[in-house]
C-alpha cells in the first residue's frame, strides 16, 4: 500500500482540485455546473468536421458524448441525416434538439412531433430534445426549461473544449502542485500554514519524483511557455511577475483587506497559455499555469498567447496614433 502524504492546506488543495471542474453554468443553459472534465461531452453538430470520424465511434469520451443539433438544423438541411449517419448519430441516443428560441418552439414543435424529453447522459440517452428558452415581455410566452433540469440530472454535459481524461486530468493536478512548490515562499508560506518542515520534505520529495517520472518537471519546457523564469521560479505567465504562494491561499475578498504594501498579492487564477478550443483538447500538463486573478480578468478566455498578440496590437497602434497625432 502507497505511503500516504502529508496533507496539503486546505485551501491550496481546493484550489488544485477544482481545475479538475468545469467552469460554471446556470440553469438557463444546459451545461452542467462544476462538473468533472471528464464528463459527458456535448458536442455542437456544426462543430462535428473538427473532429475525426473515430471520435464518435470510440469511447474516446470517458463517460460518453451527446450531439447537440438546432431544430431548424434537423428538419430543413437534408445534409444532416447524411451527416448523422456516416458518424453513427441518431435522435435519442446519442443525438438530441436544442430549442432555445420562441421561434423554435412554435415552428418545430417537439410534442406535435412525437418527441420525448432527454435526461439520461448515457446513451441510449432515451430522449429527443432539451428547451432553454427564456420568458419574454408577453404573458403568454414564460420561460420553458425541458430536459435535465431536476436537482439529480442538473446539465447534460459539459462544453466538449473543457474536456480532459481523468488520467489527464491527475497528470495536470500533479503538475500544478509542482508548480506551487517552485513559488519562491512557498515552504515559508505552508510552514506559516500548519504544515512541519518534514512534512514539506517529504511531500515535495514525492511530487518532484511523481513529476519526474512523468515527464512533467521539464524546466526548459515551462520557461519557454512562460509558466517559470530562468531562475526556476513560478511566474504570472501574463505580466511574468513571480507569483507569492501567499497568494493561493487568499480569496479575494481577503486580498482586497491588505495593506497598501500587499496590494501585488492578488489571488491565484488558473491560466491557459493556449486557450480552450473546440476541436482541441488543450487542458493539458505545459498548457495550464497560475498566475494574478488580475491579470486572468485580461485574458479571460482567450488564453496568454492570444492575449499577447492582442495587446502588442495595441501597443503599435498607440505608437502610430501618437505620432500621427503630433504631426
Amino acid at each position: 500500500m502507497a505511503k500516504r502524504l502529508p496533507k496539503l492546506p486546505p485551501l491550496l488543495q481546493s484550489k488544485i482540485y477544482k481545475t479538475g471542474q468545469t467552469r460554471s453554468a446556470n440553469d438557463d443553459v444546459i451545461f452542467q455546473n462544476r462538473a468533472n472534465r471528464n464528463g459527458t461531452v456535448l458536442i455542437p453538430f456544426e462543430s462535428i468536421h473538427l473532429f475525426d470520424i473515430s471520435v464518435f465511434t470510440s469511447d474516446r469520451f470517458e463517460s460518453g458524448f451527446i450531439v447537440v443539433l438546432s431544430p431548424e438544423e434537423y428538419y430543413t438541411n437534408p445534409e444532416t441525416l447524411v451527416l448523422m449517419k456516416a458518424r453513427k448519430l441518431k435522435l435519442g441516443v446519442n443525438a438530441i434538439l436544442l430549442y432555445e428560441t420562441r421561434a423554435q418552439w412554435n415552428e418545430f414543435n417537439p410534442y406535435k412531433n412525437k418527441l420525448a424529453i432527454a435526461e439520461k447522459r448515457t446513451s441510449p440517452i432515451d430522449g429527443h430534445f432539451v428547451a432553454r428558452i427564456l420568458s419574454s415581455t408577453s404573458k403568454d410566452e414564460e420561460k420553458i426549461v425541458l430536459g435535465f433540469n431536476t436537482s439529480s440530472c442538473k446539465g447534460a454535459g459539459i462544453r466538449v473544449a473543457e474536456y480532459a481524461s481523468l488520467l489527464t486530468i491527475k497528470s495536470s493536478h500533479l503538475q500544478l502542485e509542482y508548480l506551487f512548490w517552485l513559488c519562491y515562499n512557498s515552504k515559508e508560506v505552508a510552514l506559516g500554514a500548519g504544515m512541519t518542515e518534514s512534512e514539506i520534505e517529504n511531500r515535495m520529495a514525492a511530487i518532484n519524483t511523481a513529476c519526474s517520472n512523468q515527464k512533467l518537471s521539464n524546466t526548459d519546457r515551462l520557461y519557454k511557455t512562460r509558466i517559470i523564469d530562468n531562475s526556476k521560479n513560478t511566474i504570472c505567465p501574463l505580466c511574468l511577475k513571480k507569483l507569492s504562494a501567499e497568494a493561493f491561499l487568499l480569496n479575494f475578498f481577503e486580498s482586497a483587506e491588505k495593506s497598501d504594501m500587499d496590494k501585488e498579492i492578488s489571488p491565484i487564477n488558473l491560466f491557459y497559455i493556449n486557450q480552450l478550443k473546440t476541436g482541441e483538447f488543450n487542458h493539458v500538463p505545459y498548457n495550464l499555469a497560475w498566475g494574478h486573478q488580475n491579470c486572468n480578468m485580461i485574458c479571460k478566455e482567450t488564453g496568454v498567447i492570444e492575449t499577447i498578440k492582442w495587446m502588442k496590437e495595441v501597443v503599435v497602434n498607440t505608437i502610430i496614433f501618437n505620432k500621427d497625432s503630433s504631426n
